[in-house]
Order: C-alpha cells, then structure tokens, then sequence
C-alpha cells in the first residue's frame, strides 16, 4: 500500500503534522535518554533496550486489553503485518541503540533522514504516486540530512554503516506500520484518527516486551536503580510512537517521516543547550561556523515540508 492522498483532508494534514513533530521530539529526548543510560548512568545499550522494552510491554498489555477493536479476533490478517512490523523494527531499533552508544545523538539523528528517500521508493513501488513537487520535498530532506552530516566531523564507517542499516530496516517497519493500521481499521471499521494506531503501538510493544522479557537472564538487573534509569527512555519512547504512528495513519509515511526527520535538527537544538550546560559527555560544542550549517539544514528542512505538503494538496 502507497501513501493515502489526503486532498480533501487538510485538517487531516494539518493533524499529521503536529503528530509528526511531535514523534520529532520526542525522538531527540530517546536518543539523550539512551546517552545519559550509557555515558552518565555507565550501563550497557544492551540493557537499556531489554529493561525498557520490558517495562513498555507491561504497560502496553495492560493497554491493549483496553483499546482491543471489535471484530479483530475474528480475522487475523493482521497479524501477517505485525510480524513484518516487529521483525524489522527490532533490527532497526537494534542497530541505532548501538550507534548511539558509540557517538553524539546530534551526530546520528540527522543521518536518519535517508530513510525518507527509501520510503517515496517503496510507496511508488507499493502503487503509490508522488508529484514532482513531493519528489522534490524528499530530495531536500535527504539534503539536509547530508548537511547535518558533516557537523562535528565525519563518523566513523562502523556507526556509518549501523545507521544506514537501521535506515533500511526502519523504512520496512514503517510500511508495514501503516499497512497494519489500515488493516486494523478495516476489521474493526474504527476510523477514528488515533484509535487503530493506538492499538498498534500496544500491539507492537506488547510482543517486543515479551521477546525482550526473554533476555532478562543476559541484560536484566536486580538493581532497581536500573529500572529507574530507563524510565526516562521508556516515557520519551512511548510518546514518540504514539505521535509516529497517528502520523503515519494521518498523512502517509513519506511526509510523516520527513516530519520526524526535524529530529535531527530538534537533537542538535538540545545539544547546544546542553554542551552550553557543560553536559560534554552528552554533546559537544561548537562554534558559530557549525551553527550557521545547522540553520542552512533547517531551512532546507522547513523547505521539504512545505513542498511535499503543496504537493499533496
């Protein structure tokens, strides 16, 4: 399935819009969330994944009960999805909690833009159309993207590469987390805007919680400061999936995604205050030279927004 064409649906854009960046931001906290797990607290990525997958599957199950459609169990076409959707998101998540053990948030969030590009081809290729104007929207994300890149020096080809890999595999989950919804929304005939994706993310991170729940014997911990030293990523997580996944449900995940690659440019906002805090383990600062790139990023940033969004009206 290729992205929904929302021409009639401009409250409907607009909706998506503030979904998306606010699944942005909430990104830029995960990613300072997973520093200050691994710089500042000295635990392992390994178990920040498994400790907070956890706790967000008991909350999830607990949710899912809650927000199940009517008539979901008695078709299970579903499920077919959710499993792609798990399958690929677990390898993306895998690749970038391990690259943002090894460099700055501000440094790897921008690189995260790429996925925009292989999403238009996956929707074109799924059956969906996108203007010249669209087209030009995700060129100017990707640039931005490259611009942001080279801020703070190049990264080294292993974290390069686990990016770039997460990319992939991010860009896969997200089509099937549409396809999931629209599924959802055609078994239960809930068109609500937040209802069906809802149900997903609960879905989702209640399987993910039990998968992670069976590696608590290698990541696990007694310690409850552990615990509580991920609560932090669990709440910025959490909230960046539900705004995400109504995005996506909104406007497509072409536009939804170049909404979320504001990441980046939210990432590096926060690095700046927090290297002016002399939080130096977290983020490094920069001069005035580096800071005019990032506004050259936002701007052309701001520019994909604006195209692809006149692109669909």
């Amino acid at each position: 399935m290729g992205d929904p064409h929302p021409t009639e649906r401009t409250p409907v854009i607009w909706t998506g819009i503030l979904l998306g960046l606010g699944a942005a931001l909430g990104h830029s906290l995960a990613y300072l969330a997973t520093r200050w797990f691994t710089e500042d607290r000295g635990r392992s990525t390994g178990q920040l994944l498994v400790l907070s997958h956890v706790i967000m599957g008991l909350i999830c199950a607990v949710a899912m009960v809650v927000l199940w459609p009517e008539n979901l169990g008695t078709q299970l076409s579903w499920l077919g999805r959710l499993a792609g959707l798990i399958t690929f998101f677990i390898i993306a998540q895998t690749s970038l909690i391990t690259s943002l053990g090894m460099a700055d948030a501000s440094r790897i969030a921008p690189l995260l833009g790429l996925k925009v590009a292989v999403l238009a081809v996956i929707a074109v290729l799924l059956g969906g159309t996108l203007s010249w104007m669209q087209w030009g929207g995700v060129a100017l994300a990707v640039a931005a993207a490259w611009v942001l890149n080279g801020v703070g020096g190049r990264l080294p080809w292993r974290v390069t590469g686990l990016v770039v890999l997460a990319c992939l595999a991010y860009a896969v989950a997200d089509t099937f987390i549409l396809e999931t919804i629209q599924e959802v929304r055609r078994i239960s005939g809930d068109q609500s805007t937040m209802g069906a994706p809802l149900f997903t993310v609960t879905a989702v991170y209640t399987t993910v919680g039990v998968i992670a729940a069976c590696l608590l014997p290698r990541y696990g911990s007694r310690d409850t400061k552990a615990w509580r030293d991920a609560l932090p990523y669990v709440a910025s997580w959490m909230m960046t999936m539900v705004f995400l996944y109504g995005a996506f449900a909104a406007v497509g995940t072409v536009l939804g995604s170049i909404l979320q690659s504001g990441r980046g440019l939210i990432s590096i906002g926060l690095g700046i205050v927090l290297a002016h805090w002399g939080w130096h383990h977290l983020e490094q600062k920069h001069g005035w030279a580096v800071q005019l790139r990032r506004l050259g990023a936002a701007a052309l940033m701001c520019l994909a927004v604006y195209l692809y969004v006149k692109g669909v009206q």
